[in-house]
């Protein structure tokens, strides 16, 4: 029995996606509820805190402003936990990059890891020390050059620590093994060269672990560890839910954003597939790619069928079934529209002859 066996939170049947749709100008708070829900009454049971107390939001923030998980997305699922009895401190938001969370927005400028996203902990994997000696996933390849210098606290004082992560170790994250009762991705959907695509089960795994650049040599290497990373039970059996938002995706030109070739849809997907979401989103990225001229992502990215032989998930598309979900016949929460007021009337005296000028 690994160290997380007890007291798991169920999951969903292997295959099953839920789609809802994302109103115009939405804080996806009434979409998120829905999907929640439709969970909850399918694995029949409630989302609410467990012996641990904490719940960890693993957001990607690779593509930084330009691509990262939406900010509302994260705060829907904030209010979510919180109806369900967790409180904003034990509710953990975490990337592997300060870097790109301070650019993403998630943590102000200049400010390291171990600030707060409107009261919920913000942990950035490459400070603290957040990885262990004990906790890693072990290849041959050697370490990426420029790969993060500051993976672990000197406090530490572990010479093993330092060796393993520039050698063939790539240890996984402390908080996501020991502190929670469960973990949600939040993944974003974007085109990589070396992985195929850019999902769910890659922030799952390359974007939760050090040492991870090394992987992405060829797409064997990475596919393999993609795969073999998702298999750990330790980081694994506590995965419940994997999000993604269609609002902004990129199709081509991956992995650094660039806007030409980022489409919206408005799809919110979740499941308890990982696999499932990741051939979800890489039929409709070789549509798109279709429909705007370009070649398709082929072959198909091999950890997707390398993880449904580890039994993560489904990738054929017939036994993927989608589960659509309407909204709610009395609305949506969405962004109301600033107020345009013209402060001139009420600055000028009554006779003043510039009221009768057209506010440009």
């Amino acid at each position: 029995m690994s160290v997380a066996s007890a007291n798991l939170v169920p999951r969903a049947p292997l295959g099953l996606v839920w789609e809802s749709p994302i109103a115009a100008g939405s804080l996806y708070s009434t979409e998120v509820t829905g999907l929640i829900e439709a969970y909850e009454r399918e694995v029949g049971q409630d989302l609410k805190p467990g012996m641990r107390g904490k719940v960890a939001l693993k957001i990607n923030t690779r593509g930084r402003a330009g691509l990262s998980t939406p900010l509302q997305l994260i705060r829907a699922l904030v209010e979510a936990l919180e109806a369900r009895g967790y409180e904003r401190r034990s509710i953990l938001i975490l990337d592997d990059s300060a870097y790109n969370l301070r650019e993403a927005g998630v943590m102000p400028p200049l400010s390291l890891s171990g600030g707060a996203f409107e009261g919920c902990p913000v942990i950035a994997l490459d400070c603290e020390g957040y990885y262990d000696s004990e906790w890693f996933y072990d290849s041959p390849l050697p370490p990426a050059m420029q790969q993060e210098p500051q993976l672990f606290n000197e406090a530490l004082g572990s010479s093993q620590l330092a060796e393993g992560s520039q050698g063939r170790k790539s240890f996984l994250p402390k908080p996501l093994i020991f502190d929670v009762d469960f973990w949600i991705n939040l993944a974003v959907a974007a085109d990589d060269p070396s992985l195929g695509i850019d999902g769910a089960l890659a922030n799952a795994t390359l974007w939760n672990v050090s040492n991870s650049r090394r992987f992405l040599v060829n797409q064997a290497t990475a596919s393999a560890a993609v795969a073999e990373i998702a298999a750990i039970p330790e980081l694994e059996e506590r995965l419940v839910l994997n999000f993604v938002s269609l609002e902004r995706y990129q199709f081509i030109g991956g992995p650094f954003f660039n806007s030409i070739y980022t489409r919206s849809e408005p799809r919110l997907w979740m499941s308890s597939d990982p696999v499932a979401v990741d051939r979800l989103l890489y039929d409709r990225m070789n549509a798109m790619r279709v429909l705007e001229g370009f070649p398709e992502i082929q072959p198909m990215p091999r950890q997707l069928p390398f993880a449904a032989s580890l039994g993560l998930g489904e990738f054929e598309r017939e036994r993927i079934r989608i589960r659509q979900l309407p909204l709610p016949e009395d609305g949506v929460r969405v962004r109301l529209k600033p107020e345009v007021v013209d402060p001139l009337p009420a600055l000028l005296p009554k006779e003043s002859w510039l009221r009768r000028i057209t506010p440009w």
